[in-house]
């Protein structure tokens, strides 16, 4: 049945539908038909807030996750990107824009991904962020992609929707970076200029860290440490989402901060 949203502020409700507008230009989303309205798996359609001060709408999707297979497979972790280079690589990094909306719905199977915003009914036509099983399709998606730029020989490490290329001169690099943006967009790919790094570099940020071929290392950004500190500060009053998440953004920093898990012991043994 479809859910209600009657306890939101006015003004949330009118940054919801604003992001409604946005989806269906994207093509994220389309309406319900009628005759279809009220049949299928309806969840709750929210906003969250993003680092860059934005909201991401999310569609929550807990009925359906009860039902789906969580699969298992290993994400690229920077250990990888470290040993594989050498000191005098240079890097650029690419940032995908709405990746998961580059991965298209079957139409038959979109009665499972339905939400109501006022009296209108949505369903989604892209992959959705809140699906459990979305990294997974999009990561086997990717992979022929990734084949295909290997087979040119090009250096590319990947985690989601963050891709880093490296070669051992500027001008290799910046070679691989025409053919991977031209590969992307003549598959239909949007590259987010604003937050992808493509001047060759020896040091830059990549999946919440800052990787430093140099140095050989890699580092947690001051911006980063504000925000996990702020999260912290925020456990009062005690939430589990909350909770969850900030352990989440410690976690990623394990492999940075000496003693990480460590100090990580505590705070779990206390929640």
């Amino acid at each position: 049945m479809p859910l209600s949203y009657n306890r939101l502020s006015d003004d949330h409700l009118a940054l919801l539908r604003k992001k409604v507008a946005v989806l269906l230009a994207k093509g994220a989303i389309e309406r319900v038909p009628v005759p279809e309205e009220g049949c299928g798996c309806y969840s709750c359609y929210f906003l969250v807030p993003k680092k860059d001060k934005g909201f991401r709408p999310i569609v929550e999707l807990l009925a359906l996750k009860l039902f789906l297979r969580k699969e298992k497979f290993e994400m690229m972790i920077l250990a990888q990107v470290l040993s594989a280079s050498d000191p005098g690589d240079w890097m650029v990094a690419l940032y995908l824009q709405d990746a998961y909306f580059h991965i298209p719905v079957l139409p038959a199977h979109r009665h499972y991904l339905l939400f109501v915003e006022g009296h209108k009914h949505f369903q989604l036509t892209m992959l959705p962020f809140g699906l459990t099983s979305a990294p997974w399709v999009f990561m086997k998606v990717i992979a022929v992609v990734v084949a295909h730029l290997c087979r040119l020989r090009v250096s590319i490490f990947l985690y989601l929707d963050d891709w880093l290329l490296r070669a051992s001169t500027p001008q290799t690099v910046v070679f691989h970076l025409e053919t991977t943006a031209n590969l992307l967009h003549s598959l239909g790919f949007t590259i987010n200029m604003l937050k992808s790094h493509l001047t060759p570099s020896q040091a830059l940020p990549f999946i919440r860290a800052v990787l430093d071929i140099v140095q050989f290392g890699a580092y947690t950004p001051e911006k980063q440490v504000q925000y996990i500190q702020a999260m912290i500060l925020m456990f009062l009053p005690l939430s589990c989402i909350l909770v969850r998440k900030t352990l989440g953004l410690i976690i990623s920093c394990t492999l940075l901060v000496t003693y990480a898990r460590w100090h990580m012991w505590a705070l779990q043994w206390d929640l």
